[in-house]
């Protein structure tokens, strides 16, 4: 990738990444940082225990799937986007360390993205940025740590897991749409409102909510839910999915975790999974949502991409849409 024809701000944030992750020091004074202000919502939102951000005003918003790593895809869908950050605010679903080639690097410019953009970012959590008593596979984070920073990866490792602890959990604009990792908790059947569902009364109900935002996905196959086969997390049918939606009054919900050719959509289009790391996969498209509001209509409208990764160009998917 050449960096000289990208987005100078964005350059800039890149070239920063290479001297913050380059050494030990840098990456711990980063981290320690970022679990100061990484639960911070974007302006007028407001944040909520244990990880809930509400957002409220008339932002636009665009929503970043899984990256694992893959560093150039993020930079040229950022940069073919960038011309109207300012209108945006970034919602990445979680994901962002294991399996790819620049796993660091990856998580140093979403931190750093954050910094210097607080208002504009947020950073959810999704599995792979997991609690110490439930670890994804593959997770070679530690191992690529230990090869950047030798002795210190271990202190520094366990320096990830606290700010992994603070990550959000869920993004909510009420009327419109829920956004999490895998997908909601259970207690959605029973709670009155949508911050009941996401409230754990002891430390077994905390994670067994933390379990199934992190590790659920949809199916077709039942209404209801079942095991879910990665052995962590559910199996949510469309009943599930609508009590969360009816919940916060929302139309979608948007979500990342599945390995998807871009964009997948589940649950009569209610459902909106986003992919967005082809290079780790071998897929040929990056997924985007961008959730727009349209003077014209008076309301949010939905537009899918697809980061060609051969082409290096961003594709307008409207054999799925969701309106």
């Amino acid at each position: 990738m050449d960096m000289n024809n990208i987005n100078p701000e964005l350059r800039s944030l890149h070239e920063e990444t290479v001297n913050l992750s380059s050494s030990s020091e840098s990456y711990r004074s980063l981290v320690e940082d970022s679990i100061n202000f990484i639960k911070l919502p974007p302006r007028g939102g407001i944040h909520y225990e244990p990880g809930i951000i509400e957002l409220r005003g008339r932002d636009n918003y665009v929503f970043i799937g899984d990256l694992h790593g893959d560093y150039y895809t993020l930079l040229y869908i950022l940069d073919a986007i960038w011309d109207n950050i300012d209108k945006y605010t970034v919602i990445f679903l979680g994901d962002y360390i294991d399996r790819g080639y620049l796993q660091i690097e990856t998580l140093v410019f979403l931190l750093n993205f954050k910094r210097n953009y607080v208002d504009k970012v947020i950073l959810l959590r999704g599995n792979h940025e997991p609690p110490a008593w439930l670890i994804p596979y593959p997770h070679d984070y530690p191992h690529v740590m230990e090869l950047r920073y030798g002795g210190n990866a271990r202190e520094l490792y366990s320096l990830t897991t606290k700010l992994f602890d603070n990550l959000p959990l869920v993004a909510i604009k009420y009327n419109h749409f829920m956004a999490l990792h895998g997908g909601p908790p259970l207690k959605v059947l029973s709670a009155s409102n949508w911050k009941d569902a996401f409230t754990a009364t002891d430390e077994n109900e905390k994670r067994k909510i933390l379990e199934e935002i992190l590790w659920s996905d949809p199916t077709e196959i039942i209404h209801g839910y079942t095991y879910n086969p990665r052995g962590a997390g559910i199996l949510y049918g469309s009943t599930i999915s609508q009590k969360a939606l009816q919940l916060v009054k929302g139309k979608v919900l948007i979500r990342g975790h599945e390995a998807v050719n871009g964009i997948k959509l589940s649950h009569n289009k209610r459902v909106v999974t986003v992919f967005t790391s082809p290079l780790v996969y071998g897929f040929d498209c990056g997924g985007v949502l961008v959730y727009e509001y349209s003077v014209e209509t008076g309301d949010y409208e939905t537009k899918k991409l697809c980061f060609n990764s051969e082409k290096h160009e961003m594709l307008i998917l409207n054999n799925t849409s969701i309106q």
